[in-house]
């Protein structure tokens, strides 16, 4: 366990040493990968066609009216109806180029790919409203320790038996 945060803990850089060289310079700036103690859900427990199927992204993606990230690093949450107009749809990223959103928010948060799923029967029930993050966290404590747990708690009080997420 990693400074008494609950669930995860942080692993040792695998990058080479080269004792002073690039190596080292390098690796003081890479972000240790972290490891989890267990994962919530899993397997899924019966048919994806009986199912209730959740889409989540971390590409920045909010509705016009919310408040835009901030793309300085935001571990806050954006609730997103999947039967919002695409025209109201904005995001708020600047580690990824977001053209291809602007083309097809399919491509970050796979609300309307979601809902085809459902119409042919191949997923039981969408859920809504879906989540959105906004991926660059530098410090991602406060999406572990709280708006994480907080939006897990959601989809379970909704009976949520599986997730897609989105990245970027």
């Amino acid at each position: 366990m990693d400074g008494g945060r609950r669930g995860y803990r942080v692993l040792q850089s695998h990058v080479p040493s080269e004792r002073g060289g690039a190596g080292d310079r390098i690796a003081a700036k890479v972000a240790r990968p972290m490891t989890f103690d267990d994962t919530p859900w899993s397997p899924l427990k019966k048919q994806l066609s009986k199912s209730k199927v959740a889409v989540l992204t971390t590409g920045g993606i909010y509705v016009a009216g919310q408040e835009p990230f901030d793309t300085d690093g935001d571990w806050s949450y954006r609730e997103i109806p999947l039967d919002t107009p695409l025209e109201q749809l904005r995001v708020a990223h600047t580690r990824y180029d977001t053209i291809g959103v602007a083309e097809d928010v399919d491509s970050v948060l796979a609300m309307h790919r979601l809902l085809e799923l459902e119409a042919e029967g191949l997923v039981g029930e969408a859920q809504t409203p879906t989540y959105s993050f906004m991926g660059y966290i530098p410090d991602p404590s406060g999406l572990m320790e709280v708006t994480g747990p907080e939006v897990a708690g959601r989809l379970k009080e909704d009976g949520v038996d599986g997730v897609v997420i989105g990245t970027t």
